[in-house]
């Protein structure tokens, strides 16, 4: 009965913080119900995280997971890739019925891989490619017919697309310390690291307790990663011309910089950011040719040891 009554309050309280636009919830849909999520049920918070349900009692059911399920869903809901949202027609970008701000909204780098994640094919070798997102990831396929294959098994496919996006940006990665913890990421000469790719970008991490710390705020973590790449690519620069317009670097004032799967571009200025959106294997191409021609960040050798996979919290 004590137990009830406290929970009882909890959900009072949010639906107060609710009504009053105080409350945030991170997720569309209910981590329980998998339905999306109903302002009248309430909310539950777990490490500062306002989590919406879609009826009162999924709160209680969802505070007695283990805290790596828990953690999980929380990383799952800020990148839009919830359990329930393909079957109920979620839109990437939408926003639940509550009225989440406008930092909630999903983010994703582009997709960077040149072959189709399904057929193999060359992206562009039959025409354009058909770009889709799916919870805001970006993905890029040959033909609108690798949709439907791609959509029949989601988890084979995306496992498929994370160990090629892994493979592609681990030459430049640029931390040999966990992004979190600060934690070497090889211990006697040999990786231990846990990697994740988020958002279409690898992320090295020397544990599952830190990437639990990444789930809790990977915006400003992602941010830390790129400055670090930027950093490290910088000094030696393989160009000394916009990777696009061709000008010379400085020529325009300081230059423009994105990073993108893991390399640092630099641009004469930020009006050539559209092009490198357009078409990203185009102008990745170039910056791995010129970097390659200086004997640096080559791709990875087929006997190197395969990282430790995302941990999915068995």
């Amino acid at each position: 009965m004590k137990k009830f009554s406290v929970l009882a309050a909890v959900f009072a309280v949010s639906l107060a913080r609710i009504a009053l636009g105080q409350a945030t919830p991170v997720n569309a849909m209910c981590p329980i119900g998998k339905e999306p999520i109903v302002p009248s049920a309430g909310t539950v918070e777990y490490k500062g995280v306002t989590i919406g349900l879609c009826c009162p009692g999924c709160g209680e059911q969802f505070l007695s997971w283990d805290e790596t399920r828990k953690d999980e869903f929380v990383l799952l809901a800020r990148a839009r890739r919830e359990p329930g949202q393909e079957q109920h027609g979620e839109q990437p970008g939408k926003q639940p019925e509550t009225g989440a701000a406008a930092d909630a909204e999903p983010w994703t780098d582009l997709y960077t891989l040149g072959t189709c994640p399904i057929s193999g094919r060359k992206l562009g070798s039959m025409g354009d490619p058909v770009v889709k997102r799916y919870d805001g990831r970006e993905v890029r396929f040959c033909c609108a017919g690798c949709i439907e294959r791609f959509e029949s098994d989601p988890a084979a496919a995306w496992k498929k697309v994370d160990e090629a996006m892994a493979k592609d940006q681990r030459p430049f990665y640029p931390l040999e310390t966990c992004i979190v913890s600060d934690e070497p990421l090889k211990e006697d000469g040999r990786d231990v690291a846990t990697e994740i790719v988020f958002n279409n970008r690898l992320v090295r991490l020397c544990c599952r307790t830190c990437a639990k710390e990444f789930a809790a705020d990977p915006r400003a973590l992602m941010k830390k990663l790129d400055k670090a790449a930027a950093d490290a690519q910088r000094k030696d620069y393989p160009l000394t011309t916009c990777i696009v317009a061709g000008g010379e670097l400085g020529s325009m004032g300081e230059p423009s910089e994105m990073v993108v799967a893991g390399r640092l571009l630099r641009f004469c200025c930020a009006s050539c950011h559209p092009k490198v959106k357009a078409d990203p294997l185009r102008y990745l191409r170039i910056i791995d040719e010129a970097w390659r021609a200086k004997g640096r960040y080559m791709p990875e050798r087929a006997d190197r040891e395969t990282p430790r996979e995302d941990p999915k919290g068995d």
